[in-house]
């Protein structure tokens, strides 16, 4: 087996792989032998790309080094000096453009600078006074057209279309009051409209209502939905809906779905919550901006000690900066770009998005770093600033792409995807990514138009490594696995913690499993207290052991999340299969399993959890495992909660009617506030029944396992160290280590923000 088999068996760890030098042995920058290129802003492309005389453009830069590679038999480095480069058109690399193992292409920011690679035009804008505070300019391209943009940058920051409510700058969730409610959508499929109460909503009557955009959280938050608005029905207050709602699986809830997704996402008598922007009548207050396309003319309300003659004005022009476009049989090699700061990228979430498997989400397929056909390949120590969609991109065929040492934050969407298709996988054909690795990133505050995102999202993908990312401050989940396809990922080191703080019944990692056997209605309607299928009423075992390819391992990683009804933690959702789950710390957060099997859950610290594990429409004859694992729970009005959750320490929803919940439930260690075990069980249309020690063993669980305080060394500091005579250690415990999880000590230095980081 090579490096990265040996990862993926789990004999290596990250420690034992080496990363390609950034800088050519040998060589420094400035000693101009042929081996180095290099750009700058005050360069031209007429040039011959020396450090005297360098080059003006990338897209020059890359045709140099496909000459060179001709002659040259080592490493060549592209030096870029610092400034912003706006790109024209997206910096395309093909076959011809691939290094090798002994030549590989290096386009790096030149060392103490930064490079910033940016999808945006800058403005030379003559503001001038409106009204009411508000200054306009007119704008347009360098052609004479006119300008059509989503977004605006000023000084670097992104600014807030025009919208009702107002942006609540404070809680700039969806529980602030930056969002109103909805009397109800309509329940056609797709949506035609919704009612809004005219009590709450806005008294300006808006003279172009189509060019709004309406953002909406329909019934239980599982994400949002955008729509052009088509019209305002203001005697009925009905807000008619055009162009949009690409964000949810239609599979599973529209027309074409059994009725029980869908009658979840739209119900009367719900109030979603909702916002509209890129509306001019709401032009109100500092930070808010609106174009007039027809007019060309931007108008714009400074913040306060804005002088907006001296300031950046920037706004995105294009979706994609970098794009690596081969191949499985003929893939784009050898080339990775470090150090750069890549930004404003335009918004895409009216543009296509497509589901790839049966998971909840759709995905727009683009990134403003796009991989597809591509090998040994890689983004490193790269700053991804406000990009207006997903940040990077691995789609269908990608292997041994590196993701290491980014930042990420303010993505429109997703910070990293990778994503493969399902149906033209035949024969040799693997349109997939796989073995690739995704590592040390500091990813946050991501999602700022979509909220069915992820730190790292991975459908119709196998055997990549997630590692060592600390991510937080989510809107959904850190890290989604989106179906069990392929599976063999390992996901370990990580830190992660405030995710799903926008939406609800989730965790900070969450996966599904909705593969070939598995069933809508068996899994969330009458049948679903039943193995079998209820047209048929045979029973068989709910999957099997080739359903999902290989196991995806779950370790060493450390969840804490703030006590939360709504926090499912470790969430492996319909039909999840094939997990070992090991070594890992829940703080906060428990884990659920739904029906699915082949999951072993051992040797895990779930410390105080909001949700206590549970085990949710299970099926007889799985062969699931529990064991080895410490459980402390504790009582919710410890956490100031109004919530009469009791601390159970297992929750039953929905078991079996015939056979055990799982195949083994044992060794494990409990400990709470309330000096007794509690375990309870809802069956179907029956209140919960709260469970004794001495009942739960009867059914056959936890037979060997012990009521008593673990001995963390100080928890209420950190520190899930047991002390040497912890009772964990007679039921089998583990000690483990996990001081080295999250980032690495080689993560950018520069691009820590000590205060936005969190850190």
């Amino acid at each position: 087996m090579d490096r990265r088999e040996f990862l993926q068996a789990g004999l290596l760890t990250l420690a034992d792989i080496t990363f390609p030098v950034l800088r050519p042995p040998g060589t420094t920058p400035g000693s101009d032998s042929e081996s180095e290129i290099y750009v700058a802003m005050s360069g031209s492309d007429e040039s011959s790309g020396t450090r005297q005389i360098p080059f003006a453009t990338l897209e020059r830069a890359k045709l140099e080094v496909r000459e060179r590679r001709r002659r040259i038999h080592g490493p060549i480095t592209v030096w870029v000096r610092g400034g912003t480069y706006y790109l024209d058109a997206p910096l395309i690399l093909n076959p011809e453009d691939s290094g090798t193992d002994t030549t590989p292409i290096i386009y790096a920011s030149y060392p103490g600078e930064i490079a910033t690679l940016s999808g945006a035009r800058k403005l030379i804008c003559r503001w001038e006074p409106y009204k009411d505070q508000i200054m306009k300019c007119a704008v347009t391209w360098a052609d004479g057209s006119n300008l059509n943009f989503t977004q605006l940058f000023v000084n670097g920051k992104r600014r807030i279309r025009a919208r009702y409510p107002n942006y609540d700058a404070e809680n700039p969730l969806v529980d602030g009051s930056g969002y109103i409610d909805v009397a109800h959508p309509s329940e056609s499929w797709p949506p035609t409209e919704f009612h809004y109460d005219p009590e709450t909503f806005t008294r300006k009557k808006w003279k172009k209502p189509e060019e709004a955009v309406v953002h909406l959280f329909p019934l239980d938050r599982w994400g949002n939905l955008q729509w052009e608005v088509r019209g305002i029905d203001w005697g009925n207050h009905a807000i008619q809906l055009g162009w949009g709602g690409f964000q949810l699986n239609e599979l599973l809830f529209g027309e074409a779905a059994t009725g029980i997704g869908k009658s979840r996402i739209y119900s009367r008598g719900f109030k979603s919550r909702f916002f509209i922007e890129n509306v001019f009548e709401e032009l109100d207050t500092s930070g808010e901006w609106y174009l007039d396309r027809d007019q060309s003319m931007l108008y714009y309300m400074p913040e306060a000690n804005e002088d907006l003659a001296k300031a950046l004005v920037e706004v995105p022009a294009l979706d994609h900066l970098i794009e690596f476009r081969g191949s499985q049989r003929a893939p784009v090699q050898g080339i990775t770009f470090s150090g750069f700061r890549i930004a404003h990228t335009a918004s895409t979430f009216l543009n296509t998005y497509e589901a790839p498997s049966l998971g909840d989400w759709t995905i727009h397929r683009g990134g403003a770093v796009f991989f597809e056909g591509a090998e040994d390949c890689g983004i490193v120590n790269t700053f991804f600033d406000a990009v207006g969609g997903n940040a990077v991109f691995l789609n269908n065929y990608n292997r041994g792409i590196r993701v290491y040492g980014n930042k990420f934050t303010e993505a429109g969407d997703s910070a990293i995807c990778l994503v493969g298709s399902e149906r033209q996988i035949q024969g040799t054909n693997r349109p997939l990514p796989s073995n690739n690795l995704i590592a040390n990133n500091l990813i946050h505050d991501c999602g700022f138009f979509g909220k069915q995102v992820a730190g790292v999202f991975l459908s119709i993908t196998e055997k990549n490594t997630i590692s060592h990312n600390r991510i937080f401050n989510m809107p959904r989940s850190a890290i989604c696995v989106n179906d069990g396809w392929g599976g063999g990922q390992i996901i370990e080191f990580n830190h992660v913690h405030d995710t799903v703080r926008e939406t609800t019944d989730h965790g900070p990692f969450n996966s599904w499993g909705r593969g070939r056997f598995w069933c809508m209605d068996q899994s969330h309607g009458e049948a679903s207290h039943r193995s079998g299928y209820p047209e048929d009423g045979e029973s068989y075992p709910f999957s099997y052991p080739e359903a999902d390819g290989y196991t995806t391992i779950l370790r060493n990683n450390l969840f804490q999340e703030p006590p939360s009804i709504h926090q499912l933690g470790i969430d492996l959702d319909d039909g999840s299969s094939h997990y070992h789950i090991y070594n890992n710390i829940c703080i906060g957060v428990g884990i659920k399993l739904r029906e699915g099997d082949y999951r072993v859950v051992e040797n895990n610290i779930f410390f105080h959890p909001a949700n206590p594990p549970a085990f949710h429409q299970g099926y007889e004859g799985n062969q699931d495992k529990f064991r080895r694992n410490i459980i402390v729970t504790t009582s919710m009005e410890n956490y100031g909660s109004k919530s009469s959750v009791p601390g159970d320490f297992y929750q039953v929803r929905f078991p079996p009617l015939n056979g055990p919940i799982a195949a083994e439930i044992d060794c494990n260690l409990f400990f709470n506030d309330l000096g007794s075990f509690s375990a309870s069980i809802t069956r179907r249309h029956e209140s919960r029944v709260h469970y004794t020690i001495d009942e739960w063993r009867k059914l056959g669980y936890d037979k060997r396992s012990m009521y008593a305080d673990p001995l963390f060394v100080d928890p209420g500091k950190g520190n899930y160290s047991l002390k040497l005579q912890s009772p964990a250690f007679q039921v089998d415990f583990k000690a483990f280590d996990l001081s080295s999880v999250g980032l690495l000590k080689d993560f950018p230095k520069h691009w820590l923000d000590e205060r936005r980081a969190g850190l």
